[in-house]
């Protein structure tokens, strides 16, 4: 079992990736991974907490994606944000797919490999892919 902590940040300094054997600088304004492992879990055997900042070249490519899109909604549309939600399937892949006009009640974040977002009226987080901002209001 890990306890690893992980967060997604965009760097305000620049900071060396910690990833074994890459160059690369994190530049500010740049998204990185921030993660860190408790003293003496998995790989940590130290007694004190260990920290890593990893670059977007480091990170698997598609939860970078996912971040970016997380990051690029959260800088467009604050929290209350109108919005049509489809908690199964869009209605393009299923035409009986459920609609929920409703508002954000979250800034999006990533929950495993997705961009999601907690929307009022449903117990459940909704992938940003399922989400459609309604100009105006909710209707």
């Amino acid at each position: 079992m890990s306890l690893e902590l992980r967060s997604y940040r965009t760097a305000r300094t620049a900071k060396r990736c910690s990833m074994h054997g890459c160059p690369r600088t994190i530049q500010p304004g740049d998204l990185y991974l921030r993660t860190s492992l408790p003293p003496l879990v998995d790989v940590n055997s130290s007694e004190h907490w260990w920290s890593l900042n990893v670059c977007a070249v480091c990170m698997r490519d598609d939860t970078a994606d996912e971040a970016n899109s997380a990051v690029r909604f959260n800088e467009q549309h604050s929290i209350g944000t109108p919005v049509c939600a489809y908690p199964g399937f869009r209605p393009e892949v299923d035409a009986s797919a459920r609609r929920l006009d409703t508002r954000t009640r979250s800034a999006a974040s990533v929950r495993g490999r997705t961009a999601v977002v907690w929307v009022e009226g449903h117990g459940g987080w909704i992938a940003l892919t399922h989400i459609d901002v309604i100009e105006g209001g909710v209707s």
